[in-house]
């Protein structure tokens, strides 16, 4: 019995140190620091390994395969980490052995595809999406992906047939969902809180679809629905702003620029461009 209690606290205390370094990982990949991360991801795989083993040891296996889990799940991150850190091969490899275990993860898959995408494997990241969009489908993030691969593959009308499915396509949770009021816009038309797919991502794409089209009227318009769904999307601003100084509209070019040396100070490209309006808008 001594010893059951004994073991039993040295998993609750592997428990807790793995959450704990799994939190602080997820909070460094959310700020950029993905360094930090790896090492915080590795330390949350490598505890709740430790007690998947002990766990098996002592004949719990239930426990021991939702530490398993659990130490898979910060591997996915981890390799993650990596992705962003553009070590592709390294991630690739991580991803790979994670769908030898979870075969019908639409994650998992997905996570194949931006990899295979950076590393200009087109073909076979669509393959990857495809097999995603499969066990999730009509997934808005999914066939985002898949229509940016179409974008970097040249393929714009296909890119443009996939962003408008993405737009169309109902979001599966909650947490796919925004409800809030437009705290920026390029006409500042909206009065009410909208609700609908957070589909930034989809309406930037769509812009910058159009505008390798020739269509920039239209590309405006997207970048303005990106920034109504979400005000802070760093890339709409950016781009939005350029093509609003295409159209001398400097006094909106400005306020994009402003907005997005708040998000990301000392951002080169918005610094040139709050420049630029300036001078425009005082003669100079």
């Amino acid at each position: 019995m001594a010893k059951m209690a004994k073991m039993a606290n040295v998993l609750k205390e592997l428990d807790r140190s793995a959450g704990e370094a799994y939190k602080k990982g997820r909070i460094s990949f959310q700020i950029g620091r993905f360094e930090e991360a790896l090492t915080d991801y590795n330390e949350a795989a490598d505890a709740w390994n430790r007690a998947a083993s002990i766990s098996f040891e002592i004949g719990k296996k239930a426990s021991g395969k939702a530490f398993l889990e659990k130490a898979w799940d910060a591997r996915s991150c981890y390799g993650m980490a990596l992705f962003k850190l553009e070590r592709y091969e390294e991630a690739l490899g991580i991803v790979d052995a994670a769908l030898e275990l979870k075969p019908e993860s639409p994650v998992e898959w997905s996570n194949r595809g931006f990899v295979l995408s950076a590393l200009n494997r087109n073909e076979e990241a669509l393959e990857a999406f495809n097999r995603a969009l499969v066990l999730d489908p009509e997934s808005p993030k999914i066939l985002t992906s898949m229509g940016i691969v179409y974008f970097r593959m040249g393929l714009l009308e296909k890119a443009l047939d996939t962003f408008d499915c993405a737009l169309a396509a109902e979001p599966k949770k909650a947490s796919d969902w925004a409800c809030k009021i437009p705290r920026f816009s390029f006409f500042s038309r909206n009065k009410a809180p909208i609700m609908k797919p957070d589909n930034a991502g989809a309406w930037y794409w769509k812009g910058k679809v159009f505008l390798e089209l020739g269509e920039n009227e239209k590309a405006l318009n997207a970048f303005k629905m990106a920034l109504e769904s979400d005000p802070d999307h760093l890339d709409s601003l950016l781009t939005g702003g350029d093509l609003l100084c295409k159209f001398e509209e400097y006094d909106e070019a400005l306020r994009c620029y402003v907005r997005a040396l708040k998000l990301s100070p000392g951002n080169e490209a918005a610094s040139r461009g709050k420049e630029f309006c300036e001078a425009k808008i005082n003669g100079c």
